[in-house]
């Protein structure tokens, strides 16, 4: 099932990684929707199972952003949501992008300022 049997009645995708974040040493895509942000992943090579996680747009706060690492930077992405500390890590431009986008989405949740559609980061 692509992600988008999982978008809600007139949810539509602004944003998605073209790149893996970490979660909990998990690998997913991010998708950004007008309603709420989406994790997702695929698991298994013959038997494809499908994990979603998500979180609506109200509950998050505390967004921060951190450039770590040495030789080869990374970014971490932060924020508080109903699911507690949510922790995302992964190249340092592309999280860099994602804080920029839940950042925006944050500051205009229902999406009232921004035409645009289907951009990656």
């Amino acid at each position: 099932m692509p992600i988008e049997d999982y978008l809600l009645f007139q949810e539509r995708i602004l944003f998605w990684s073209d790149f893996n974040v970490t979660y909990r040493q998990e690998k997913y895509k991010v998708f950004i929707t007008n309603l709420r942000l989406l994790l997702f992943r695929e698991k298994g090579m013959v038997f494809k199972k499908e994990e979603v996680i998500t979180e609506n747009w109200p509950q998050i706060t505390g967004l921060e952003f951190n450039d770590v690492g040495g030789f080869s930077r990374k970014g971490v992405l932060k924020f508080s949501c109903s699911k507690g500390e949510i922790e995302l890590e992964g190249p340092k431009n592309g999280t860099l992008g994602l804080f920029k986008a839940i950042q925006r989405q944050t500051l205009d949740p229902y999406n009232l300022n921004n035409n645009s559609s289907n951009d990656s980061f």
